[in-house]
């Protein structure tokens, strides 16, 4: 058998060009239909984007998953405020309370459970259970507890306490400063008064 002439063939491989405009493997991402966090994420920004087209043409919604919330209060309202925060889009979300989660709280405060109260001793820290939940919820949030006590005007702090105090007033004073939005969920007016001052001192927007 002759050899034949293969001069006039064209020379080919068999990769097409990539991205990079070179011969070789093409990849392609599958991670935003696959992974389960990106497919909540992705809903999520549809949903918005739909309430959008329909009643609030000119929502920003870029602007309002960007803002920073920081929820002084994590019983009632700071459970439900937080819930209604993720269904707007807003991805970071602090929540401070000094409490723990007691038997009674569950059945009125939507982020906490039954074992919410008896795994440890007195209950675990609302602010970290209710940032543990919000992450459980939605897993693109970026949730954070913090536990510390808030002084409030005529309330005497004993010597013993002082500088446990001055801790807590530094730690919220960098809170307020880091964020965007101040939602003052407290129970009392007394313990609502240092955040005011400090949202306003830093040109922060407070809500009560």
């Amino acid at each position: 058998m002759e050899d034949s002439d293969t001069s006039d063939l064209p020379k080919v491989v068999g990769w097409e060009k990539n991205e990079r405009g070179k011969l070789g493997p093409r990849f392609v991402n599958l991670i935003d239909s696959l992974d389960p966090t990106r497919l909540a994420e992705s809903a999520v920004d549809l949903n918005l984007k739909l309430m959008r087209w329909r009643l609030l043409p000119n929502l920003d919604l870029e602007t309002v998953s960007r803002a920073r919330c920081l929820l002084l209060g994590a019983g009632t309202l700071g459970c439900n405020v937080a819930r209604c925060l993720l269904g707007w889009g807003v991805r970071t979300i602090t929540l401070v309370d000094s409490g723990r989660v007691s038997y009674s709280n569950p059945v009125r405060q939507t982020l906490f459970v039954f074992d919410d109260c008896r795994s440890e001793p007195g209950g675990r820290p609302k602010a970290e259970a209710a940032a543990e939940a919000l992450r459980r919820i939605f897993p693109g949030v970026k949730a954070e507890g913090v536990s510390l006590t808030i002084p409030m005007p005529g309330h005497a702090v004993p010597e013993s306490a002082q500088q446990q105090t001055r801790q807590d007033v530094e730690k919220l004073a960098s809170l307020v400063s880091a964020h965007d939005v101040v939602f003052l969920l407290l129970d009392t007016r007394e313990s609502r008064w240092l955040p005011t001052v400090m949202a306003a001192a830093n040109n922060k927007a407070s809500k009560a």
